[in-house]
C-alpha cells in the first residue's frame, strides 16, 4: 500500500514537473526580445545605399571612393560580425 501511493505521488511530481517545463518554454518564447543599442562610425565618405534583414543579420551595403562594401551585424545585438569590400579596378 506504501508502494502504491509512493509510485502514485512520484506520478503525480513528474506530470507537475513536466507542466512546468512546458508553460516556461511557452511564457519564454512569447516574450519580446530586449531590443539593444549599437553605434557605429561610418568611414568618411561612405554613404548607405541599401540594407536588407537575413535571418538573424542585418546586412547594410556601403559606398565609398568607388567601392561597395556589406557589412553585417547581429539583429538582436547589434554586434558587427564582419565585412565584404569589393574594390573596382584592375587589382587581381
Amino acid at each position: 500500500m506504501a508502494l502504491r501511493a509512493l509510485v502514485v505521488g512520484m506520478g503525480v511530481l513528474i506530470v507537475i514537473g513536466v507542466a512546468v517545463v512546458a508553460v516556461t518554454i511557452v511564457n519564454r518564447s512569447l516574450e519580446p526580445v530586449a531590443g539593444s543599442e549599437a553605434r557605429w562610425q561610418l568611414p568618411d565618405g561612405a554613404r548607405i545605399v541599401d540594407w536588407r534583414v537575413t535571418g538573424n543579420d542585418l546586412v547594410v551595403r556601403l559606398e565609398q571612393d568607388g567601392a561597395v562594401s556589406f557589412w553585417t551585424f547581429d539583429r538582436r545585438s547589434g554586434q558587427r560580425r564582419g565585412e565584404v569590400r569589393l574594390e573596382s579596378g584592375s587589382k587581381p
